[in-house]
């Protein structure tokens, strides 16, 4: 059988945007199938990844980015699927996905509108849900409530029952953005821990009984300082910083969780769930979340854009 060749874009160095190249497709294993990509989602793990830094290591030069897509299966049923591994990413015209691990997009759901709630709105919706264990009536504090995490994130916490939710990002635009979207409060994240620290108590009314955080570094730390009796911070990004300095006194005699979360440890059943549930809302109108779509030709100024911290989600159209 001669092998399927697809247009795609390659990661060639490093540290570089990708070039759109042909690239062979793989024989489908064992539960494997093609999938036709129709979106392709970008987003900050795929610039780390790409970094050649990433804490999960870095794939075999060239390969395809892309960790998300939503496509069309032999059988015809058009889907959200996570890439199995790299080197073959989404970035291209096809890719070979794991079967079992595909979700079905539920009926009056565009592809628009669900490829936000793979890998961003997962993160959202599971960090506030099934890993931060969100109880009705308490006060969310959002952290890199910008970008599309933190847009799904201010939607999501007010839909699963949270009291106050406070949105804090570095953009006047993201903070303005945040308060269309529902918020109660909004900050900035900029300034020293200790100044920080007293502006998240103060619009939290003393203190977040949950944190999600997608920034970690200084805005970390004053959330830590800041936050309630008992409260939670589950860690979902780092784009302020890989490191911060804690102190351990107060965690210990603040008895405060910090909670580390990717998607992929919540069983699948779980991530299913959270999807098709952030689908319905968005039919209904009741979950949104910007969006730009780009040719697959401009796959490197997507790149840059997200490089950028655009404020939207990014995906890419073969």
């Amino acid at each position: 059988m001669n092998p399927t060749v697809v247009r795609a874009a390659l990661i060639t160095a490093y540290g570089e945007p990708p070039e759109i190249a042909q690239a062979t497709l793989p024989e489908p294993g064992a539960g494997q199938v093609p999938v036709k990509v129709e979106l392709a989602g970008l987003n900050p793990v795929d610039i780390a990844i790409a970094s050649g830094k990433f804490d999960a290591g870095a794939p075999e030069l060239p390969y395809t980015p892309g960790l998300e897509g939503i496509g069309t299966t032999p059988d015809g049923r058009r889907v959200w699927f996570d890439v199995p591994a790299l080197p073959v990413g989404s970035f291209s015209e096809s890719c070979v996905i794991d079967e079992a691990r595909a979700i079905e997009l539920p009926d009056g759901v565009e592809p628009s509108q669900a490829i936000a709630f793979g890998v961003a709105g997962m993160a959202a919706w599971l960090g506030l849900e099934w890993r931060g264990k969100l109880k009705s009536g308490e006060t969310v504090l959002i952290l890199g409530a910008g970008g599309s995490v933190g847009q799904v994130a201010i939607q999501a916490a007010k839909l699963l029952g949270a009291g106050r939710v406070v949105a804090a990002t570095r953009s006047e635009r993201g903070r303005q953005r945040a308060l269309e979207l529902g918020a109660d409060a909004v900050t900035d994240t900029e300034g020293g821990v200790a100044d920080l620290a007293a502006v998240f108590r103060e619009e939290t009314g003393g203190g977040a009984d949950l944190v999600l955080d997608g920034l970690w570094g200084p805005p970390a730390e004053a959330a830590l300082a800041s936050i309630a009796y008992g409260g939670r911070l589950v860690q979902v990004g780092n784009s302020a910083g890989k490191e911060a300095t804690l102190g351990a006194g107060p965690l210990r005699g603040g008895l405060v969780s910090i909670l580390g979360h990717r998607n992929f440890h919540a069983p699948h059943q779980v991530q299913v769930e959270a999807l098709r549930t952030m689908c319905s809302y968005a039919a209904e109108g009741r979950l949104e979340v910007e969006l730009e779509v780009l040719p697959l030709e401009r796959a490197a100024e997507a790149w840059l854009l997200q490089q950028q911290s655009p404020g939207r989600k990014l995906a890419l159209a073969p």
